[in-house]
């Protein structure tokens, strides 16, 4: 069984990886989206992070054609749900400015309860 997350979590956690000075504009974008959209928006900025490992360039949008690439995920096979959701996407690395300088794509240490 495949986990769900809730609305509330993919806000959540798309919030903490954003820089203070655009949260306004990134919760009211934010606010104005389904859970699926959110959980596209998760999906990309978790690979942008897995990326961001192994490459000197950081600029999301490059990742942009292999992540909705088709042939990589039977999800993305329907062109009318790949397009919405690209644009859903480029439409959140707008929010967070031209070069997405306000995302940290460095994943943060996991601290052990």
């Amino acid at each position: 069984m495949a986990a769900v997350a809730s609305r509330s979590s993919l806000v959540g956690a798309l919030l903490r990886n954003a820089l203070p000075v655009n949260l306004h504009i990134i919760v009211d974008f934010l606010q104005g989206l389904s859970r699926d959209e959110l959980e596209c928006i998760a999906e990309f900025q978790g690979a942008s992070i897995l990326e961001a490992e192994y490459s000197e360039n950081l600029n999301p949008y490059r990742l942009l054609s292999d992540f909705f690439d088709p042939a990589t995920s039977e999800r993305w096979r329907n062109p009318d749900d790949r397009a919405h959701k690209m644009f859903v996407v480029l439409a959140w690395l707008d929010r967070l400015g031209s070069s997405a300088k306000s995302i940290r794509l460095q994943p943060k240490a996991i601290k052990s309860v």
